[in-house]
């Protein structure tokens, strides 16, 4: 019986660390090696035998440390780390994992010097073959540990670490940012050679010490060019806040120094999870300092709006802001909510009324109001923020807070308006606020000029010119990939909204290439950054798979997606993010020809919208898609009343040229033109099909825009006039020119 390929080289390492463990290495011969390898039902082979199997001295010796390290590791009391929560607890990881490579070299010192003279020994054979000029090509190894050891050693490197530290290291960079499989395999790889040659050089270095050098290499080489400057910030900020709190007798050094953790993980803008545990910490301190200050102007103090009273209250209302920020961000509303009516009630109670952070307050109410449907609400409080800030600005015209607080507030205002379906509305102050960000940072670089030309991509997309949009998107991103890490909240953000662009030009293959290899789509992009957008990819590559005819999997993977959301902290009540995977799945259902299937889901997720209060483009969404669906099943009332009621939109302050309408004229043109009534047909198409330049300067749709594409083919069919676009508004040209 011949034994596999992976058993025979375990039985040679394990034969070579019994022979080089008690004989020098340059009196060592192969067939002394050959004769200790024991295989089933054999004993000994020959030296041939064993240079036919490992070709050289560097994969013996390689085998033979890899055998030793297995069995120190199989007795050393070690287990992974699991999920790390600092860059300090990080750290104390890798120094722990790399201390147990480190005792190893100790405890195989005379062995693993062994191995270090015949890692770099090179055969007389090798030697005439680089002498005549001919490469020395590498023999094909087993797909597994063994052979990876083997592939390094016949290289010259010794990765026998590389299993134990790649889980370890997985961890570590998990506390800072994202790094794929094959990322964290390299690392690992390297940091096991390196190990590997620095412990030959040190070879009564004290243990701890050699490890902290090691893991500080690590830090700085590997997880800075993968987290930039990050790891450094976290962990000083974490060292200053563990000393401080450690001490116990500055509860205001301490409330100060977590302030400025939060503000590092903000700024980094990717593990939210934990900035939202953090900012909690920091507004309890803030809280506690705050009671503090009470019970001293109640026994005579100074009032507690003023002095150090003052600051500890405005403090806290900075702090609560941080936090709401860092859980919309997370995803989770409800905290987001709590934490901005603290601070607005601070500063409006405690402060004295204090305007600026009222605005503030009140400008991110609104935005979560939006995105959670209630529009009209928001529209209201936005505007009067918009209102006090350019009055505060008018006020001290020289205050560059004044503008930076008016720009924010405007932005704020663009994505309401394009939230409520008022897209010309939001095209035009989309295209008014990027105008006004470059005649003020005077630079097309700029980060906030980059978010002004999203939130006019998205403007654009959203009102019907995907490909204009797409333009605007895909220049922004690319500023904006150079200045924020590629796991960040922004980065991943804008290729979601290039996805939905190429959704909506019905080219799916891009949405996969875009996404497919993306942090969004990963569990610890989910868990630690925005569960809200990685959720989001995930939707947006089933829908891409189902467009490519991969139903199955794509609605497997919905419903693992939609069931995760109950254990997440959504809305109460219908939360937007559920109700997409729902029209989602229904939207699959039609795909896979179950009309009946999306009929009753659909329904269902209808009715709640309308008992939720809901008149957004998402509920037009949901009717459009439920008159298909009752199309399919021959329910010719229903489709009709869907159809009609996605139109009547328009008196809710929908825009009607918003696309959700738009498709909605055209599918209920598709039914009549089915049953024979033309006319009624031609009247639908009118709106879809005129170019009439609108109030934000551009038709109702783009050239491009698929939903265009159809209705001029069935307008064609019927015998209609088709207007077409001049060449000077032909999507490919668009562009605001600010």
């Amino acid at each position: 019986m011949v034994a596999a390929h992976d058993d025979r080289l375990a039985a040679i390492a394990a034969a070579a660390a019994t022979v080089l463990r008690h004989t020098p290495y340059h009196v060592v011969r192969a067939g002394d090696v050959a004769a200790a390898v024991r295989l089933p039902g054999q004993t000994g082979r020959s030296a041939v035998w064993l240079y036919n199997e490992v070709h050289n001295r560097r994969v013996l010796v390689g085998l033979a440390a890899a055998h030793a390290w297995r069995e120190f590791a199989g007795r050393a009391n070690w287990s992974p780390p699991g999920p790390l929560e600092s860059v300090t607890a990080a750290r104390s990881a890798a120094v722990a994992a790399l201390s147990v490579i480190v005792a190893f070299h100790r405890a195989e010192q005379s062995l693993m010097t062994q191995v270090g003279y015949g890692i770099g020994d090179i055969s007389t054979a090798e030697k005439r073959q680089l002498a005549a000029g001919a490469e020395l090509v590498p023999p094909s190894w087993p797909d597994n540990s063994w052979g990876q050891v083997a592939a390094a050693a016949w290289d010259g490197r010794c990765e026998v670490f590389t299993d134990f530290l790649r889980p370890v290291l997985q961890r570590c960079a998990e506390s800072v940012t994202y790094l794929a499989e094959p990322g964290v395999a390299e690392s690992a790889a390297r940091l096991s050679d390196v190990t590997f040659r620095t412990c030959l050089a040190d070879r009564d270095g004290p243990v701890d010490l050699v490890a902290r050098g090691l893991a500080a290499l690590w830090f700085e080489r590997d997880l800075t060019r993968a987290g930039g400057s990050l790891p450094r910030d976290l962990e000083s900020s974490e060292t200053a806040l563990t000393a401080v709190a450690r001490r116990g007798t500055d509860p205001r050094a301490e409330a100060n120094a977590s302030a400025v953790l939060v503000r590092v993980l903000l700024e980094a803008g990717t593990l939210h999870e934990r900035c939202v545990r953090e900012a909690r910490r920091t507004v309890s301190l803030w809280q506690n300092l705050a009671a503090d200050s009470d019970g001293a102007a109640s026994d005579g103090a100074a009032s507690p709006a003023s002095g150090a009273a003052g600051h500890d209250l405005q403090r806290l209302s900075d702090a609560a802001s941080h936090l709401g920020l860092a859980a919309a961000r997370y995803g989770d509303r409800q905290a987001a909510a709590d934490a901005w009516e603290l601070s607005r009630r601070v500063a409006e109670q405690d402060l004295g009324h204090d305007e600026p952070r009222i605005a503030r307050a009140d400008n991110n109410l609104a935005e979560l109001a939006a995105e959670a449907g209630r529009g009209q609400h928001a529209a209201k409080v936005i505007d009067s923020v918009l209102a006090a800030r350019r009055a505060w600005r008018d006020r001290q015209p020289q205050d560059p807070a004044g503008w930076r607080r008016l720009t924010v507030t405007q932005r704020t205002r663009t994505d309401i308006a394009r939230l409520n379906g008022q897209v010309i509305e939001g095209v035009r102050m989309a295209a008014e606020l990027l105008a006004d960000r470059r005649a003020r940072l005077g630079t097309v670089g700029h980060a906030d000029t980059a978010e002004a030309r999203i939130v006019l991509g998205q403007a654009l997309l959203s009102a019907g010119h995907p490909v204009a949009a797409r333009r605007h998107l895909e220049d922004a991103a690319d500023t904006r990939r150079g200045r924020f890490l590629p796991s960040s909240y922004r980065v991943q953000e804008d290729l979601i909204w290039l996805a939905k662009a190429a959704l909506v030009l019905e080219h799916p293959r891009v949405v996969l290439e875009l996404l497919d290899d993306q942090t969004a789509a990963t569990d610890w992009f989910r868990d630690r950054v925005s569960f809200r957008l990685g959720f989001t990819a995930r939707r947006l590559l089933a829908l891409a798979c189902g467009a490519l005819g991969q139903t199955d999997q794509a609605v497997t993977a919905l419903q693992a997606g939609r069931e995760q959301l109950t254990d997440l902290p959504l809305d109460a009540g219908l939360d937007p993010l559920a109700a997409d995977f729902d029209r989602s799945l229904a939207e699959l259902a039609l795909l896979r020809g179950e009309a009946m299937v999306a009929c009753e889901a659909l329904t269902r997720l209808a009715d709640a919208e309308v008992a939720a209060g809901s008149r957004s483009p998402a509920h037009g969404w949901t009717l459009v898609l439920l008159g298909r669906a009752a199309d399919r099943a021959r329910d010719a009332r229903q489709a009709g009343s869907c159809y009609r009621s996605v139109t009547d939109l328009a008196s809710t302050g929908i825009d009607p040229c918003h696309p959700v309408i738009l498709t909605a004229q055209y599918d209920e043109a598709l039914r009549c033109a089915a049953r024979g009534d033309a006319s009624r047909a031609a009247r639908l198409l009118v709106p879809v099909l005129d170019r009439t330049v609108l109030a934000h300067g551009h038709p109702a749709l783009g050239e491009a825009h698929p939903l265009l594409s159809r209705a001029r083919a069935l307008a064609e069919r019927l015998g209609i006039t088709v207007p077409y676009a001049s060449a000077g508004l032909a999507e490919t040209s668009l562009d605001i020119d600010v």
